[in-house]
């Protein structure tokens, strides 16, 4: 499935979850809230060390997500 606005608006490397969010995003509002939770609540780590690790790990397998 691909969606037009979604497609004119990202490089052709993204995974399909933007489809995804888009299509049906009350049926993700956990998922977004588990990432949120995870990158941004309360942890020994700062939200940046998060980040890095979370594009550290991407780049690590190839991901552009």
């Amino acid at each position: 499935m691909f969606l037009p606005s979604i497609e004119k608006h990202r490089g052709p490397q993204v995974p399909g979850i933007w489809n995804l969010l888009q299509f049906k995003p009350e049926a993700t509002k956990h998922l977004n809230a588990y990432t949120e939770a995870v990158m941004r609540g309360p942890s020994p780590l700062s939200a940046g060390l998060r980040e890095l690790i979370a594009a550290f790990t991407s780049q690590g397998n190839h991901c552009v997500f």
